[in-house]
């Protein structure tokens, strides 16, 4: 057995370095970035900016390490459990963070038992094993760490994916038992980079060079998909965060220099999404995915543009544990990304931006665009539609977040829909969200129209907000920005005080009521004659009064609405915009100004600035992300087969 150990170690040693990258002094931990190679660096990345991610590190650190109780190992319970014992090691608590880290896993008789006991199986359990592995393994003990080794190297003898499972019965659903695979078989965005990055990264820790080959080819083929028709999961606010952390993975342990190349390619084009939609702690809209987080800090996307980019003196009090992997990473986003993030550009931005169909990268050839966005940035707010609002099954289209007193942002979103605790998306459930919208946007205005139904116009706004009627006009009043809104076939927008309760608080199965949403209250709009109905939207950072006054003595043009579902408005800033309702994505139409959008020509865009240059990315075209800020410039590209080149 000693000899056994020896030679896996000595075997690993030309793979993992044995090295610590952190340091503590008194309560301060300086983690050192994980050394890559400088030609996958972004050097542009600011000393001021490190200190500031390092202060934030450290808050993480402090506020989510504990000496024990760290969860279990059930499935893919380490999806929690492993991220808060590896950081609770960078705080000091080395005994019991590595004595959990190394206890025989839960499932190790049942699941493993060709793995030696170790977990290779659920995807949100093998990331967090490779940063155990690659990065705390020195810590872990020798005959703990050979065996991951030696499990590492029979796991991927062959491809584990779909490779048959001696527990399999059929009767189970996502774990072994049910899907007879040697490795999880899900394919969302995040799950998938969760497998392919790590199996990839056991297979060249194993030396197994035909899997390694195998998975670099399945990771350059995403990556040639994001620089090609985006992503499918596209800027999930709850998922986006989990989705890079696979790439952190790979961009800090893999050898071979291509699959390096490709995290970074990865990582930069993520890094750019998260950017347009994080705003002061808060991740706006529109979102695939959107799981419903109306506040600061909600979800993983969140969480990673504050690591990233700050943006906010409010501090997060909930982690995902993925933070781990931030903090430990050699990755920091391109400068010009970070003053993306930090409206470092002509305010009056106006982005469009073109998202596939789910799962794309294997169908790129001749694939069109599924959801069309439109994005606009004002001094102190964001407002993003998508051309058919929010949809089913989990598809956020109306969203806007304003600058807050707080130093956060607030928020407000708007969807027909008959629940209001899930008025960002439906989240899977049927019969909550009224069929065929459509949307037109014309920078800080929008019409939003809704095939007949019998749901409401529900409006989720901060609770501090003012609402006030004048005439046909309902206004919002947050802490820097007025909205007004217009019903169309539809009654004024008004609190509801029932609905505002629903947000507000949730009731436990005793009959006691639990906080969920106590920041908030709901306006509710309801359709008043046959045919589409809907609203005009007007966002205002001006002088309120004077906005007020004179929207008020303004009427949305609806002669066409009833006989052919066609509305329009021009607004107190001057700004127009037509909508023409259509059940699919060919039948509505929107002019602004007078010139019509064209979603299947030139504004077929993966990134297009309506009036600048800030960001520029074509559809299935070249695969050249470009943006351009007040002092910073990044080009990158990948091309069909795979090669990346950035500057």
């Amino acid at each position: 057995m000693r000899i056994a150990i020896f030679i896996y170690c000595l075997f690993s040693a030309c793979f993992l370095e044995a090295q610590t990258y952190w340091k503590r002094t008194g309560d301060t931990v300086v983690v050192t970035p994980y050394p890559v190679p400088k030609n996958v660096q972004n050097t542009d990345w600011k000393s001021s900016w490190e200190a500031d991610f390092q202060k934030r590190a450290n808050y993480v650190i402090a506020h989510s390490s504990k000496d024990g109780r760290y969860g279990n190992t059930w499935f893919e319970n380490e999806k929690r459990s492993y991220g808060w014992a590896m950081i609770s090691i960078l705080a000091g608590y080395e005994q019991n963070a590595l004595k959990f880290l190394q206890e025989k896993d839960a499932a190790a008789e049942r699941w493993n038992k060709h793995t030696l006991g170790i977990d290779y199986y659920p995807c949100f359990t093998l990331k967090h094993q490779i940063r155990k592995l690659f990065y705390f393994g020195h810590l872990l003990a020798p005959e703990y760490r050979a065996t991951m080794i030696k499990a590492a190297k029979i796991f991927t003898e062959k491809d584990p994916l779909r490779r048959p499972h001696y527990a399999y019965t059929g009767k189970g659903v996502w774990d072994p038992e049910g899907k007879n695979s040697w490795v999880d078989v899900r394919s969302t965005d995040n799950l998938k980079l969760m497998r392919e990055s790590s199996v990839y990264l056991l297979a060249e820790l194993s030396g197994n060079e035909s899997v390694r080959k195998l998975y670099l080819e399945r990771i350059r083929q995403y990556v040639v998909g994001l620089y090609y028709v985006g992503m499918g999961e596209w800027d999930s606010e709850n998922y986006l965060g989990h989705s890079i952390v696979p790439l952190l993975n790979l961009y800090d342990f893999a050898k071979d220099s291509e699959a390096k190349l490709l995290a970074k390619a990865g990582l930069d084009f993520m890094a750019t999404c998260c950017a347009l939609k994080y705003y002061r702690g808060v991740f706006g809209g529109p979102t695939c995915r959107d799981y419903n987080h109306p506040y600061a800090f909600g979800g993983s996307a969140a969480t990673a543009g504050w690591l990233w980019f700050g943006g906010t003196n409010q501090l997060p009090e909930e982690f995902e544990s993925d933070e781990v992997h931030f903090i430990t990473s050699g990755y920091r986003p391109p400068a010009a990304v970070v003053e993306l993030a930090q409206r470092r550009f002509k305010s009056d931005l106006e982005v469009i931006s073109s998202k596939p169909q789910w799962q794309p990268w294997d169908k790129q050839d001749g694939l069109e665009a599924k959801y069309r966005e439109t994005l606009y940035f004002g001094n102190k707010f964001q407002l993003g539609t998508l051309q058919r609002g929010t949809q089913a099954p989990d598809i956020n289209g109306f969203k806007l977040l304003a600058a807050a007193n707080d130093g956060t942002a607030q928020t407000v979103i708007a969807a027909p829909c008959a629940d209001p605790t899930k008025i960002g998306s439906p989240m899977y459930q049927d019969g909550l969200l009224a069929p065929n919208s459509a949307v037109g946007q014309n920078k800080n205005m929008a019409i939003y129209l809704t095939q007949e139904s019998k749901l409401p116009y529900l409006w989720l706004i901060p609770k501090s907000a003012t609402t006030t009627q004048k005439g046909h006009v309902t206004f919002i009043s947050l802490d820097h920005v007025t909205l007004a809104i217009w019903p169309l076939n539809a009654s004024l927008a008004t609190e509801d005080a029932a609905l505002s309760k629903q947000a507000q608080f949730k009731e436990k199965k005793d009959g006691s009521q639990q906080e969920l949403w106590p920041h908030t209250k709901v306006l509710k709009s309801t359709r008043k004659g046959k045919g589409v109905y809907g609203f005009v939207v007007e966002v205002n950072e001006g002088n309120r009064e004077a906005f007020m006054k004179a929207a008020s003595k303004l009427q949305p043009e609806v002669d066409e609405l009833a006989k052919r579902g066609a509305a329009a408005m021009t607004t107190v800033q001057g700004n127009r915009i037509r909508l023409q309702w259509g059940n699919t994505s060919q039948a509505i139409h929107a002019w602004r100004n007078g010139n019509e959008l064209d979603w299947t020509g030139s504004d077929n865009m993966l990134f297009k600035s309506l009036n600048s240059d800030v960001i520029s990315m074509p559809w299935n075209d070249n695969g050249l992300l470009e943006i351009e800020t007040a002092s910073q410039q990044f080009h990158i590209q990948v091309s069909r087969d795979g090669k990346v080149t950035f500057k």
